[in-house]
């Protein structure tokens, strides 16, 4: 049985692979022109030196890179990798939305992973045409030079944050002894419609989004704020401080994070926290992907989905009875991630079940009552605690791991902890499912730890999907499918594209 939004995002997806069927990587550098006027240009084309003479046509540029980067957050962006994870279960009523990711029976042609990697894709050659491009505009005046420099170093960021999305999931962990002999992304730097780029070495795609960073640090310096919807020299600071922590630059990710932590303060009101989640504002949000009523992308309806002829909630995926138990009573994480409330699934009824409750749909984002669009909150500080207490383990300084973990606990309402050695590492383990449960996080997390897969203490099995393909799913660290396969009709286009598998 489809529910409507199932049959919506059925008919949307159809509707968008119809359009970019014939668009895949190596004939994907084709500009894209978002916001300029074409009126006076025919109707295919629009010429690259007709499209920058101004500033104004920078910036309408600009604004066409946040639209893409908007589209690339949330929704599938966000929870594919979550339905693949050890942290949630299907329900009998899924009716299979995610069922190959979930069984870990996916293929080359699974269409959210397709998505994932063409649309990040297509927001670099974005990016790429603004870093071609802007120079040729000659600006006099200062302010307009800032505008610019300022448009460039975004355009350079955006690229890392893409790059680095797409290395996490289609790459290998980073291994400083391996990384040169390691296979990498596609590194597509400039526009080359012809273009059948092979894949670089790991090593070589940390290199160019590291060198990304420093050119975002050379343009941009906006200052950061809470709750940016544009990008500060904070982004800059917090997506370098998850890359060092992944390239084992240890002490380099302790000092970013550590000057994020000083600038942001966590809450420690269970409201004002949950108003981060219902309203996405918050002292802790150093960027979040802009959204409005008009402007809105990819909901997160499978965790909290309404059926008005059931009265009651009708989710895809709920959260294991392991993960809930992780929390003490009094971390007001657990009263504000999650709910318990009336649950049918087909025809089975149950009031005992808790619900992820992250994104409850915030309420300037709806047309309708049973809506669950969020802005998505890219960076926010809690990682940096997180990045801190991990890097600082890792360089064998157990004071600041546990100093940083206990900050974060504490002000989520959790007790102090005390372990040491391998228990420590657990807890901190612990910790980045406690706070980013939900967000996409922890398949990542298991692949940098080189740590294997099991669910296990499932919620009531009488609404779940049971057995070894399910609840009792286990899965090496060695498993292909850590490593999501480049798409086959990338692969089929560019003979010159290695796989993974």
């Amino acid at each position: 049985r489809l529910r409507s939004r199932g049959l919506g995002d059925v008919y949307k997806r159809q509707m968008i692979r119809k359009i970019f069927k014939t668009i895949i990587l190596s004939s994907s550098l084709v500009l894209t022109v978002t916001s300029c006027d074409l009126d006076q240009y025919p109707n295919d084309s629009i010429s690259t030196e007709t499209s920058w003479e101004t500033v104004d046509d920078a910036v309408k540029f600009r604004n066409g890179i946040y639209s893409y980067f908007k589209s690339i957050n949330g929704g599938i962006y966000t929870y594919t990798a979550d339905q693949q994870s050890d942290l949630f279960n299907a329900t009998i009523s899924y009716s299979n939305r995610g069922g190959d990711m979930h069984r870990w029976d996916f293929t080359a042609a699974q269409y959210d992973v397709e998505d994932i990697w063409q649309y990040n894709y297509y927001t670099i050659n974005n990016c790429n045409n603004i870093i071609a491009n802007i120079d040729k505009i000659a600006a006099e005046k200062e302010e307009d030079k800032a505008t610019l420099n300022m448009i460039k170093g975004e355009a350079y960021l955006m690229r890392a944050i893409c790059y680095n999305t797409l290395v996490t999931r289609f790459a290998s962990d980073y291994e400083p002894a391996t990384a040169a002999s390691a296979k990498g992304l596609p590194l597509v730097l400039e526009m080359d419609p012809q273009g059948k780029p092979s894949r670089s070495s790991l090593e070589d795609t940390y290199k160019q989004i590291k060198q990304d960073i420093k050119e975002a640090r050379a343009n941009l310096t906006t200052k950061g704020e809470a709750n940016s919807v544009y990008f500060t020299v904070d982004v800059i600071d917090a997506i370098e401080a998850r890359v060092d922590l992944y390239m084992h630059n240890y002490a380099e990710a302790i000092t970013l994070a550590k000057g994020l932590i000083d600038k942001y303060p966590l809450v420690a009101d269970a409201n004002m926290f949950s108003n981060m989640w219902l309203n996405d504002e918050s002292s802790e949000i150093i960027f979040k992907s802009f959204q409005s009523v008009d402007e809105r992308a990819n909901s997160m309806s499978l965790y909290l989905s309404y059926s008005t002829t059931t009265e009651s909630f009708n989710p895809d995926f709920i959260p294991s009875k392991w993960v809930l138990d992780l929390y003490e009573d009094g971390d007001i994480r657990k009263e504000v991630y999650y709910r318990k409330d009336k649950i049918t699934c087909l025809e089975t009824t149950v009031d005992d079940v808790y619900m992820l409750n992250k994104y409850p749909g915030n309420p300037k984002l709806k047309k309708s009552e049973y809506e669950y669009y969020q802005m998505p909150k890219v960076f926010r500080v809690a990682e940096a605690y997180l990045i801190a207490a991990e890097a600082s383990y890792q360089a064998n300084d157990e004071v600041n791991a546990l100093k940083y973990l206990n900050d974060l606990r504490t002000q989520r309402g959790a007790s102090v902890v005390t372990a040491t050695g391998d228990a420590l590492f657990k807890e901190i383990k612990n910790e980045w499912i406690r706070e980013f449960v939900g967000e996409g996080q922890r398949m990542n997390d298991l692949k940098r730890w080189h740590d294997g897969l099991q669910r296990h203490d499932p919620q009531n099995q009488a609404i779940l999907m049971i057995g070894a393909d399910y609840t009792e799913l286990t899965k090496e660290a060695s498993d292909k499918r850590f490593l999501w396969e480049i798409p086959n009709n990338d692969m089929n286009a560019n003979s010159n594209i290695e796989g993974n598998w």
